[in-house]
């Protein structure tokens, strides 16, 4: 059986545009019935149809599935290209948490813990990691900013060599050896390799996890009655 994952941001894709055109559209006729019309107020109209427009085409082109999950694997779409776990590579996944002064902060990403790392670096392409890279940029932030705050020099964590020996000895070079060494460092942060934002979701992260256990369940509970 196949579970796919529609995230919300798709959903929105066809408002934006709609509201882009509508914007356009007004600022079209205000010009028709007047002649005076302030130049700042067609600047910023016109700009905020152009920007809901180019938010509304970068959802339209995203990937109309997310998340594909069967008994045997996970799979992440992205329009970059995808990667893949096998469930019993799986050790656990939960929302990441930082601290902040006296409390807990959620991280808007869903994380994944794996034994073997190399079953993503041998299948993931140099697009997609070099797109999680650049969007995970403000997840790596997040954690150094709460979990290192005594740390003067992060030039570690952001200049990334391009070569990586996983822990199974298997060497890696350019964007993939990057990509490694970023799993590596959100690991020690945030305790997760891998991360699959909020905005990629059906559903609240906390609701998504659940489902997700509920799912593992099911699969484990067929797997025993097979055996």
């Amino acid at each position: 059986m196949q579970f796919n994952v529609t995230p919300h941001a798709k959903r929105n894709a066809l408002t934006f545009c709609g509201l882009a055109l509508l914007l356009f559209a007004l600022i079209v006729f205000i010009h028709l019935v007047r002649d005076d019309v302030p130049g700042g107020v067609t600047v910023v109209i016109g700009a905020t149809s152009a920007i809901l427009l180019l938010l509304g085409i970068g959802k339209l082109i995203e990937p109309p599935v997310s998340l594909s999950i069967t008994p045997e694997h996970l799979t992440y779409l992205h329009r970059r290209g995808q990667w893949q776990i096998s469930w019993d590579n799986i050790i656990r996944y939960d929302v990441p948490r930082v601290t902040r002064i006296l409390d807990l902060e959620d991280a808007p990403f869903l994380g994944f813990r794996l034994h073997n790392v190399d079953e993503v670096l041998q299948s993931i392409s140099p697009r997609l990691a070099s797109a999680l890279l650049f969007e995970q940029r403000q997840l790596l932030t997040m954690a150094l900013r709460h979990e290192r705050p005594d740390q003067s020099d992060y030039s570690q964590y952001f200049d990334i060599p391009d070569r990586y020996v996983s822990p199974n000895g298997v060497v890696y070079k350019g964007l993939i050896a990057s990509f490694a060494v970023r799993m590596a460092q959100l690991r020690e942060l945030l305790g997760y390799d891998l991360y699959v934002s909020a905005n990629a979701l059906d559903r609240d992260v906390y609701e998504f996890k659940a489902h997700l256990q509920k799912l593992q369940a099911s699969r484990n509970e067929a797997a025993g009655e097979d055996e």
